[in-house]
């Protein structure tokens, strides 16, 4: 077990490239396998020895500090504030005054298993360093720093890279000493933000890297939700099921596993809830409805006769009677980029109503406490709070 007992955690962000589900909800709380994302950072830190945790928080800081609090009554959390959202740089600033000398950073959007925080350490402890930095191969490097190194050596880590093939990304999990804090002092922003790995070139001393070969995960947009959300299911439950006991299943409902049923869910008569879905607590399902591979948030609604497939529903989301969201492949644009080809169905966001009828087509979204009438076919972008009718 390592010596470094402290660790910052960054939260502070909203997740863009996942709106409209980040209306009301930080990135680091959306559902992954029914759980907020940031409680498999926060179980891989407590299993490598952390016992001290500060959480910098900002975008709808309240849903996290209130989760945490409860959900990890036992762990020494401490929460600071980023109040604008100026990179993670200017993030991990935020916790100089928190943390002693040696201490882990950590995204908290992305899942991370224990064996990387371990790997981590143990690479920091057993170098004269002034950081680690994991590392791991991605096909869209595009999304991530990639790190320019030589034998093990990091000399530099590119947000923007050209070239798109042949790199390692950096993970998002870090060991620094205090000296960090100096280098981003020494960072100049880069379009009005101070990026942490812009003050790598910065460090007063050799940065290593450690290569880690799975156990992260990032559900970065809506189809990598839920295919790290059918990840975790399949790793945790194989092939099982598991319902609270709460919960209400119809006797002649079916359920194909890996699916987790949340607390007080209502699922009824002749429904059939396939593999990869997730049903948080409060959500019914209606008579005969099908839903395959999809997330269902608190006090979501499905009326009977209805199918979702590929699909995520915000908290207190209406679905009504026979809507169709059959799921596929489609062309998507998120955060003004245009991704072709992607696995999704529909993301219908918190509070929204689908009326009876309705089809959803593969690649829509219907934003925040948005209505869309009886019989009306979306095929793009509802904004939040607009009323479609047929």
């Amino acid at each position: 077990m390592s010596d470094v007992t402290e660790a910052v955690v960054l939260a502070a962000g909203e997740g863009r490239r996942l709106r409209p589900l980040t209306k009301y909800l930080p990135k680091p709380m959306l559902p992954v396998a029914n759980r907020p994302v940031i409680d498999f950072v926060l179980d891989s830190l407590v299993a490598n020895g952390i016992e001290r945790i500060v959480v910098v928080v900002g975008y709808r800081s309240d849903r996290i500090q209130t989760h945490l609090t409860s959900a990890h009554p036992d762990t020494e959390i401490e929460f600071v504030q980023q109040p604008s959202q100026l990179g993670s740089g200017h993030a991990l600033l935020q916790a100089k005054d928190s943390v002693g000398d040696d201490f882990v950073v950590v995204n908290g959007d992305n899942i991370i298993d224990e064996n990387i925080v371990a790997a981590t350490l143990r690479r920091y402890t057993t170098t004269d360093s002034a950081s680690t930095v994991a590392v791991a191969h991605s096909d869209t490097p595009e999304e991530y720093g990639v790190v320019i190194s030589d034998r093990g050596l990091i000399s530099d880590i590119d947000e923007h890279p050209v070239e798109r093939e042949g790199y390692l990304v950096n993970a998002g999990v870090y060991v620094f000493n205090r000296s960090v804090f100096d280098a981003l002092d020494r960072t100049d922003p880069w379009q009005g933000e101070i990026r942490l790995t812009d003050a790598i070139a910065h460090l007063d001393g050799p940065v290593t890297s450690i290569l880690v070969n799975g156990g992260w995960l990032d559900p970065s947009n809506p189809w990598k939700l839920l295919s790290v959300s059918e990840t975790v299911l399949a790793d945790e439950l194989g092939s099982q099921v598991q319902i609270a006991d709460s919960a209400r299943v119809h006797e002649t409902a079916v359920i194909e596993g890996p699916v987790v049923i949340g607390e007080n869910c209502n699922i009824g008569p002749g429904a059939v809830i396939r593999s990869g879905t997730c049903l948080q607590d409060n959500v019914h399902v209606g008579a005969n409805t099908v839903i395959e591979r999809s997330i269902l948030s608190n006090d979501a609604y499905v009326g009977a006769n209805a199918l979702l497939r590929d699909s995520v529903l915000g908290s207190g989301a209406e679905i009504r009677d026979c809507v169709a969201s059959p799921g596929g492949r489609a062309d998507v644009v998120v955060d003004g980029k245009l991704y072709t080809d992607r696995r999704l169905g529909s993301i219908v966001a918190d509070r929204a109503t689908v009326g009876t009828n309705a089809t959803l087509e593969s690649g829509c979204s219907v934003g925040a406490e948005a209505t869309v009438g009886a019989g009306v076919v979306v095929d793009g972008t509802v904004r939040e709070k607009t009323e479609i009718a047929a």
